[in-house]
């Protein structure tokens, strides 16, 4: 797969957030290497499970925009009210989209990976303790990279091979717990406005 050894991913996501640094690749502008609603649906909200649950339904995330992936009332929800930024996740080589918030003590990024799966948390290569949730009824897994409490990490398995990725980082100190709080519940959203496409 393309892109930095999969162990640099999560301090090197952190930084591209934290300084809205971006870069070019094949003429596309992103934030780094992976980046920054929540569904009305209980199901969306974490549970543990010592399973991964079959998935309720198949969403083909190729050709989305991750930029279109929260409608407005699901940003007004989580405070991104500054303009998204469109990008490339050159680990993944899919489009990305980083969402910002007003008040700049964290910030979100979606990614609509049509290059791996959920796997990708879970085999051993992508440095982080991963734990298996439900989000919308369907398999999740959520990341936490050892040592790093600026961004939590979670993937939700959508379709063979692809996944919806969600990159939530601090900037001014926001705790991992309430970033990891906050990740099923943003990925949930996503997850309701692109099943209902």
């Amino acid at each position: 797969m393309p892109g930095l050894p999969r162990r640099a991913v999560p301090l090197l996501a952190a930084l591209a957030l934290l300084t809205g640094c971006s870069e070019t690749t094949g003429g596309s502008a992103t934030a780094g290497d992976r980046g920054p609603g929540r569904s009305a649906a209980a199901s969306s909200e974490p549970t543990s499970a010592s399973r991964a649950p079959a998935r309720p339904r198949t969403i083909d995330v190729g050709g989305v925009d991750p930029c279109t992936a929260l409608t407005d009332a699901q940003r007004a929800r989580f405070g991104a009210g500054r303009p998204p930024r469109a990008g490339t996740a050159t680990v993944y080589d899919s489009p990305t989209c980083d969402f910002f918030r007003e008040d700049r003590t964290w910030g979100f990024r979606v990614t609509t990976v049509t290059t791996t799966g959920i796997s990708w948390y879970t085999d051993g290569g992508f440095a982080v303790e991963p734990e298996r949730l439900e989000v919308g009824g369907f398999p999740a897994v959520l990341g936490r990279a050892p040592g790093d409490d600026q961004v939590c990490f979670l993937g939700v398995d959508v379709s063979d091979g692809q996944m919806i990725d969600v990159q939530v980082s601090s900037f001014e100190g926001t705790p991992v717990d309430e970033l990891c709080r906050l990740a099923p519940q943003i990925a949930g959203a996503v997850v309701e406005t692109l099943g209902n496409r």
